[in-house]
């Protein structure tokens, strides 16, 4: 059965599941080959992959779990509905799982709309509904927390239930004004804008009640709004509240792929990446939303070990990890007419963001010019709102190119000078960069010179090297200006960690580094530059790392992977990212908490990395090493000693005995770099 490893993030007061389309399908064979939207080939593996879902979310042990709609595939009125009903029930039954129902489409039917392709919601619907699962709306109520059940389905209709909903849920909010409210529905209330159509949508709540609903979260703050419907993740702000459409355990959907500029395989029903459920924990004054990837996995099929999992910015408030966005954090589509809608299908891609919030990056960079543009800087907004901080560059040729950056300034935390062609600052750039600082803004100072590589043109470099941070430092302390941070350039070579590390060298007058750390197109030497950057980033106290850059390039003049691919699925990278940003910095850990150790001298030579803080060491081990990294295990470590292994590309952990640990580390089955974790005396490894 699966697990959760928990060991680094923290405690929480409570834990919720929010689930969504689940879509049990009792025959693929319901869709002919021919001609069909979708095909038996694609459909076969719905409900298995639906069945590994729940039992991942019966994995969590949350306290509530929300299912917001589409039970099943067979919808109300087809001959195969009440079979599917009836097997859908089973399901979640068999599943172990205390679910709180939200009627979706699939269930009781459309939403009144002539345009729609189904059967509108009506009260035959209605009262099956209410026979399987109780009232279509209610409310739950655990500790401070109050969570309202909606039935989108039969907003905006004449049925009684309609108005009886609505007379409710303002009494029922009204009542619950000191609690922390979370509201769950199947439609979402918009994609793109408030204002945006949805006459003619198949994928949105229409108005009048889509404005009704929105005005009683902002007078009520309610915390999150949770969604489902479109099998495709988008984030939103109404006022204070937080709307998340959530993703299919089941399948994607074609329509929404219009927000990325490659094509999605078979136009987007087979993006199995992308699926999967929220694991929401409440602590304190904290909410922190989890992405649980299933990834299309089935009992039959999926990856052993135990899941870590990982915090969001929240969970890792000192994280050095930070990206640069070569590419705008979103893009966003007008969008076609096609089936099953009748007007345009606005769409944005939200994944950006969204797996800025999941892998616990605490900074973005980005050029100070993406905020004179609405959508970006909107956007940027709603991410700094998520807790990561934003970092503008500026191109300055002159000394006035630096004062003038400050118009920018309240947007950013921090605004990043580059000074192009010269490498270190004169006269009128520290008189203009003291001036920044003293209006209150946060600087951050890079050089931005072309050099010659010995390629037929020059190449540019931003950040300064090793040798010339002291000569910054000095110029500064010799005039009394004071830096928040430095860039530096790590360059492209076979030790990011060395690369880093050459930069450990006392400064007066500069309050931290920014190593840039360039990916390239080898997803598995991408993934070890990240995990270097990050241990050599917990030695040394105040720096960040920006891995370069978030999404792929594939369309420039050079060609580099990102964390992300142009579908925004992540990369190795991406999940090396988000677990050691979480195994090293959970728990209220910042860089320099660790030192550099060689444990007892028996890494000496190698290519292993250990680091040692009070809870032990930690070592990052790649493919070459590994039975060298055994023997020292044995060597360093007593028999019945429990030790953590960690498989950072693959999100998974193990622990046991000092044997069992090595034979682990040795198996084929492993992913080529892997993260040993040996405690201290009186540090004990217990139980995830």
């Amino acid at each position: 059965m699966p697990s959760f490893d928990r060991s680094d993030v923290p405690e929480a007061d409570m834990e919720f599941v929010v689930i969504a389309d689940t879509h049990h399908l009792v025959d693929p064979g319901m869709y002919s080959a021919k001609g069909d939207s979708v095909t038996p080939e694609i459909v076969r593996e719905w409900s298995d992959r639906g069945d590994w879902a729940l039992a991942l979310a019966k994995a969590t042990e949350p306290a509530l779990v929300f299912h917001v709609g589409d039970l099943a595939q067979e919808y109300p009125g087809s001959r195969f509905f009440d079979t599917g009903r009836r097997a859908a029930v089973t399901q979640f039954e068999e599943s172990g799982l205390a679910v709180n129902f939200a009627a979706g489409n699939m269930d009781i039917g459309d939403k009144p709309d002539p345009t729609v392709p189904a059967g509108w919601v009506e009260p035959g619907y209605l009262k099956r509904w209410d026979e399987d699962f109780g009232k279509s709306f209610y409310s739950r109520t655990a500790g401070n927390c109050h969570f309202v059940v909606l039935n989108s389905q039969i907003m905006n209709t004449t049925l009684p239930e309609a108005m009886e909903q609505r007379e409710w849920v303002e009494a029922d909010l009204a009542a619950h004004a000191s609690h922390r409210i979370f509201v769950f529905m199947h439609l979402p209330p918009f994609l793109v804008d408030e204002d945006e159509p949805g006459l003619g949508s198949y994928d949105v709540l229409d108005n009048p009640d889509r404005s009704w609903l929105l005005d009683l979260c902002r007078q009520h703050d309610v915390e999150i709004l949770f969604s489902g419907h479109t099998h495709f993740q988008v984030f939103n702000r109404a006022g204070s509240t937080r709307l998340y459409t959530l993703p299919s355990t089941t399948t994607t959907r074609p329509g929404f792929y219009e927000a990325f500029n490659v094509c999605p395989p078979d136009r987007g029903w087979i993006d199995t990446t992308k699926l999967g459920f929220f694991l929401v924990r409440v602590s304190g004054d904290a909410i922190s939303v989890h992405l649980i990837r299933t990834s299309g996995e089935t009992h039959a099929n999926h990856a052993p070990g135990t899941r870590i999992l990982s915090g969001t910015p929240a969970d890792v408030p000192h994280s050095p990890a930070a990206v640069y966005l070569r590419l705008p954090i979103t893009n966003q589509s007008d969008g076609a007419i096609s089936y099953p809608n009748h007007v345009r299908h606005r769409i944005r891609d939200d994944y950006p963001l969204l797996s800025c919030a999941e892998a616990g990056l605490r900074h973005v960079r980005f050029p100070i010019h993406d905020l004179d543009v609405a959508l970006q800087a909107g956007r940027l907004a709603v991410l700094r709102s998520e807790g990561v901080q934003l970092t503008a560059t500026v191109l300055c040729p002159k000394p006035g190119d630096i004062a003038a950056a400050a118009r920018k300034a309240s947007e950013a935390d921090f605004i990043e000078a580059q000074l192009t062609n010269r490498f270190l600052p004169d006269g009128e750039d520290l008189e203009a960069l003291a001036a920044l600082r003293r209006a209150g803004v946060s600087v951050a100072l890079a050089p931005l010179a072309l050099e010659d590589t010995g390629k037929v043109h020059l190449r540019s470099r931003t950040g300064f090297r090793p040798r010339e941070l002291p000569q910054l430092d000095e110029i500064l302390t010799d005039r009394g200006v004071h830096l928040d941070r430095a860039v530096c350039m790590v360059d492209e070579s076979e030790s990011i960690w060395s690369d880093i590390r050459s930069f450990d060298t006392e400064l007066r007058s500069v309050g931290g580094l920014d190593f840039l750390v360039p990916l390239g197109t080898d997803d598995g030497a991408n993934a070890l530059a990240v995990a270097e950057a990050l241990f050599a980033a917990a030695t040394m106290p105040g720096c960040r790392i920006y891995l370069d850059p978030l999404q792929d390039l594939d369309r420039v003049t050079k060609v580099v992977h990102g964390l992300l691919d142009r579908l925004s699925n992540p990369r190795p990278a991406f999940h090396v990212t988000r677990v050691l940003n979480t195994v090293l910095f959970g728990e209220g850990r910042r860089p320099g908490s660790y030192r550099p150790v060689q444990a007892g001298g028996g890494f000496e030579g190698t290519t292993v990395r250990a680091i040692a803080d009070r809870r032990g060491e930690l070592w990052l081990v790649q493919d070459g090493e590994k039975a060298r990294a055994t023997e020292v295990l044995r060597q360093h470590a007593t028999r019945d000693e429990t030790v953590r292994l960690i498989d950072p590309v693959g999100g998974v952990s193990w622990r046991g005995p000092v044997d069992m640990i090595a034979n682990n580390i040795v198996s084929p089955d492993r992913n080529p770099i892997l993260v040993v974790q040996v405690p201290s005396v009186g540090s004990p490894l217990g139980p995830a």
